[in-house]
């Protein structure tokens, strides 16, 4: 439903009124749209802490039994197969858990990605929609 594409339970339970206009308007209003997407997403486990995921580098050199949202492994256990940020750089020192997801078979861009990612994925279940919606929002934090 709306721009947000919303199952009509979860505007039921997440939409707002963020215009004030005493609607929840996802249809035609973006303060209620960015709002509602906003709402929904820090309910249902959105941690402000951290981002979505990166890009990195050496896919390749990384077992296909590794790859995938089912493989969740500590950030410093992908350092250690190889994996870097896609400018080249280390990866963050950080104590969080990862799943390393490909793009077009391999072919494409690889994502180390973090639990926001799953939050995303909570809301459409494709890679490619939590993908695009992350980059996005890196897109608008670097004002790209």
């Amino acid at each position: 439903m709306g721009q947000s594409q919303f199952m009509p339970s979860t505007f039921a339970g997440y939409a707002v009124d963020a215009d004030g206009d005493g609607r929840r308007d996802i249809w035609t209003s973006l303060p209620d749209v960015f709002a509602s997407m906003a709402n929904y997403l820090s309910r249902i486990g959105w941690d402000r802490d951290y981002i979505w995921g990166r890009e990195v580098t050496g896919a390749g050199k990384v077992a296909a039994s590794k790859i995938g949202l089912d493989n969740e492994l500590p950030l410093r256990e992908w350092k250690r197969m190889g994996l870097r940020r896609a400018d080249g750089g280390p990866l963050p020192v950080a104590d969080i858990n990862a799943s390393l997801v490909t793009t077009d078979d391999g072919a494409g861009p690889s994502y180390l990605v973090y639990n926001n990612f799953r939050v995303i994925m909570r809301w459409n279940r494709s890679t490619y929609f939590a993908t695009s919606v992350g980059l996005l929002s890196d897109a608008l934090r670097s004002g790209r």
